[in-house]
């Protein structure tokens, strides 16, 4: 046993002329492969994200529908990621109970879902379940607003690994609206308002049964 050990770490030394920067030269390669593949990850998928025409995208003035009837105005030519267009349910289909779109590094999350209480305990729920993520910050004291439908909520603004965000709770009819928004700490004045224009768009309509 002690020989077969010491032929294979004899075997699998490599002398020091034949290193390099102190390195086995057949190691180099596996390294360089996982140093490019976090490169790629890091800055290489937000540069192509950055070029890609989205096939599906938001076309001026078009909402989303969710299957308790909330529906929205998303930012136009911002990608979909969940969820459909309100005129593009397929026959026979349903509406989901998220819908998500985003632009870049910002996206925003629509939820619905059952709900009896008042906006601050539907704030409050989502951020119990949102404490058990370390990485996410909630900053400060809710702030109360209302959509143009006149739907009450409350917003709250946190931070997370290299973005800001808020997340905003609607309570209206027996139905909870959870909103989260993920952006980052540098979005221009033109990109939040575009948000907060989706935020106030949040209505609920009668959905075909």
């Amino acid at each position: 046993m002690t020989t077969s050990t010491t032929d294979e770490s004899v075997d699998r030394w490599v002398p020091a002329d034949r290193r390099f920067a102190g390195m086995d030269p057949k190691t180099l390669l596996p390294a360089g492969i996982v140093l490019a593949s976090a490169a790629v990850m890091h800055w290489g998928i937000p540069w192509v994200d950055s070029l890609v025409s989205y096939e599906e995208t938001v076309p001026a003035g078009q909402t989303m529908t969710l299957g308790t009837g909330v529906q929205f105005t998303p930012p136009a030519g911002w990608g979909i990621s969940q969820g459909v267009l309100t005129d593009a349910l397929p026959a026979g289909g349903s509406y989901p109970d998220t819908a998500a779109v985003f632009t870049g590094s910002t996206s925003i999350s629509v939820t619905a879902d059952d709900f009896s209480g008042t906006p601050e305990q539907l704030l409050e729920q989502i951020r119990d379940i949102d404490r058990g993520d370390s990485a996410m910050a909630i900053r400060g004291a809710a702030s109360s607003l209302t959509t143009a439908s006149g739907i009450p909520g409350v917003i709250s603004e946190f931070q997370d690994v290299g973005a800001d965000g808020a997340i905003a709770a609607f309570t209206v009819d027996g139905v909870g609206i959870e909103v989260v928004v993920r952006t980052p700490a540098d979005t221009p004045t033109t990109r939040a308002d575009l948000i907060g224009a989706a935020l106030s768009s949040i209505q609920v309509v009668e959905v075909p049964a």
